[in-house]
């Protein structure tokens, strides 16, 4: 598995843009193949910081994922107003259920 984590902070004009932009990015993310999770969350003790996970059932599913036309124009689009960001690749061996 291919796991990253991080946030992206962006200003608070054109919120609407933001909130739009992460729907969009999401929707298409979560159909793309290799796909296990794929979230935003606002952080609640920094309005404007969105919190991202993702995890692909492998590096070259991320890679793909990355060459899509809709995720290159996020990049391209929406990263550029970013005013704050971090980012972490994780080490993720297995999964398996919590609920028994």
């Amino acid at each position: 598995m291919y796991s990253i984590i991080g946030y992206l902070e962006f200003p608070a004009d054109n919120r609407e843009q933001t909130l739009s932009a992460l729907r969009e990015v999401t929707e298409r993310s979560r159909q793309d193949a290799g796909c296990i999770e794929y979230w935003w969350s606002e952080d609640v003790l920094a309005p404007n910081r969105f919190r991202f996970f993702e995890c692909w059932e492998s590096k070259d599913a991320f890679d793909a994922h990355q060459a899509q036309p809709y995720e290159q124009e996020f990049m391209t689009v929406q990263v550029p107003r970013v005013v704050g960001a971090d980012a972490h690749v994780l080490t993720i061996t297995e999964r398996s259920s919590a609920m028994g």
